[in-house]
């Protein structure tokens, strides 16, 4: 599901490039790691890239409570619903540098306009997600600098973001049985 959602949005900015640009293959953006492990580009030159970086869960939405529904004439629990939030880097690996802060430009200005993604809205939204909101985060200089050395490269020219509300729920039932179709009470033998 993480995947999907982060392809879904990959594709709406390359449209939304496109657009802007008149140009199909003009810097879009690509879901990539930044760098690899010995701390070399993995991202192409001349492209955005979309990279998760942190994973958080909504513990405020949070349902401590299996979901129960009856599927063919049997109760099943499934595990409740993990919502979480993903924090995610946009980054510009151009060679010219006017180029990047032009693309990362229109990333921004596309997600200040269409901060929210719905089913109504956006057709191309994957089976499962009801909703996807963009939030940019204020990362100052001392937090840009330690997300950067975590990557583990030099700083490019980009934008972090949240992503609100990825649901994910494992369809595996934790217990099925019979539904529970009346109740018998007897109060104090009257």
């Amino acid at each position: 599901m993480l995947d999907a959602a982060l392809k879904f949005l990959v594709t709406e900015v390359n449209a939304h490039l496109v657009q802007r640009t008149g140009v199909a293959d003009a810097g879009g953006m690509t879901l990539a790691r930044v760098t690899d492990d010995k701390g070399n580009w993995t991202l192409p030159t001349n492209s955005l890239g979309l990279t998760l970086f942190q994973i958080e869960e909504e513990r405020a939405l949070r349902n401590p409570l299996p979901e129960r529904v009856v599927l063919g004439g049997r109760e099943i629990a499934l595990p409740p619903e993990l919502k979480l939030n993903l924090t995610l880097l946009v980054s510009a690996h151009f060679t010219q540098y006017e180029t990047a802060l032009r693309q990362l430009s229109h990333v921004l200005t596309f997600f200040h306009a269409r901060p929210l993604f719905t089913a109504g809205d956006s057709p191309g939204l994957p089976d499962g997600v009801d909703r996807l909101a963009m939030d940019l985060l204020n990362y100052g200089p001392e937090q840009m600098n330690q997300m950067w050395s975590c990557l583990g490269t030099k700083h490019l020219p980009s934008a972090v973001y949240r992503l609100r509300m990825v649901v994910l729920q494992d369809q595996e039932p934790v217990s099925s049985g019979a539904p529970i179709l009346h109740i018998d009470a007897t109060l104090g033998g009257r």
